[in-house]
């Protein structure tokens, strides 16, 4: 039956209801595939918040590509033809989810097989970024190119040291300012055996930051906050807020800002170009030239182990160019 619907599937351009009428049941479309596994399946997996907002964000462009086809008219063919349209690194992100979504559509009897797994493995390419410089970054910091939400983000990020995931998602009541503290706990930490739970007093200069976001005129509940050009009803169901900041949107327009400043233009691949994640090894060697304890450092990074940190500290020094 399945095998016959996939047939008749393209003389049907009412996105399934003629086969809904007839079966009495709604039909097996991926915007339906993609509604039960984000209701049913993602909330068992135990995964970090950021996570499941990308996974969402994820989801949301396979509804909008693929929403209206058959489960059984995405044979391999189709999906490694979808999945082509993506670079090295995003391709084996994208194929990774849908080899857990269709692996949730067998297990449903909603495909006999997961097409998605039949497809090209690839291996994500190795990462060949330079580290960031004190004088790069203050490039982009200085650049009117670069908005000032942008501007708060980056110096959030050397401050505090957090992922971009745990950036994004810092909310306005972790910040106590009478004590003088930020209270969260890593997104990636939540797996380790013990999680890591920070509580990071504010020096000066990160109490000046904290503050400049806290006033931004801008409402939600994210500490770091934008106005979208664009405010579609699906993008919004996918964040926090209409004024959230998504990982992969900060991203996106840290290096739009970096070029945009004309900073490491003396690095030719723009491939090679520190981005938003290098800016914790610049601020992890600034601690260290400080006299910070390699322990507070570590703590404040959320690395299970001081051989990460030193490893960090240890490329900043190993990519110093002159930074002071």
């Amino acid at each position: 039956a399945r095998a016959a619907n996939a047939k008749l599937a393209p003389l049907m351009a009412d996105d399934g209801h003629l086969l809904a009428l007839l079966t009495g049941e709604d039909a097996p479309t991926m915007r339906r595939l993609c509604d039960r596994f984000e209701e049913e399946h993602l909330p068992t997996r135990g995964l970090a918040a950021s996570t499941v907002s990308e996974i969402r964000i994820k989801l949301e462009r396979y509804r909008a590509d693929l929403g209206s086809k058959l489960v059984g008219q995405l044979d391999v063919l189709a999906v490694a033809e979808y999945l082509d349209q993506f670079g090295n690194n995003a391709y084996t992100k994208h194929r990774g989810l849908l080899v857990q979504l269709f692996d949730f559509a067998v297990a449903k009897g909603l495909a006999d097989r997961n097409c998605a797994d039949m497809t090209l493995r690839k291996r994500e390419a190795e990462k060949v970024r330079a580290r960031h410089t004190v004088e790069g970054v203050q490039k982009i910091l200085n650049a009117d190119t670069t908005p000032d939400w942008l501007r708060r983000a980056i110096r959030l990020a050397l401050l505090s040291l957090q992922r971009r995931e745990d950036l994004v998602t810092l909310k306005r009541t972790d910040v106590d300012m009478a004590e003088g503290v930020i209270r969260l706990s890593p997104g990636k930490t939540e797996n380790y055996g013990t999680p890591v739970h920070l509580e990071i007093e504010m020096g000066a200069d990160l109490r000046a930051v904290v503050q400049e976001c806290l006033a931004d005129p801008i409402a939600g509940p994210t500490l770091l906050r934008y106005k979208p050009r664009a405010r579609r009803r699906e993008q919004i169901e996918a964040k926090q807020s209409w004024s959230a900041i998504t990982p992969d949107y900060l991203t996106k327009e840290f290096r739009k800002a970096r070029d945009a400043a004309g900073a490491y233009n003396e690095i030719s691949n723009p491939l090679a170009r520190p981005t938003i994640h290098e800016l914790r090894a610049l601020g992890a060697w600034l601690y260290e030239q400080q006299g910070f304890a390699r322990e507070y450092v570590q703590a404040l990074m959320g690395h299970a182990s001081e051989d990460m940190t030193a490893y960090y500290q240890a490329c900043r020094r190993r990519g110093d160019r002159g930074a002071p």
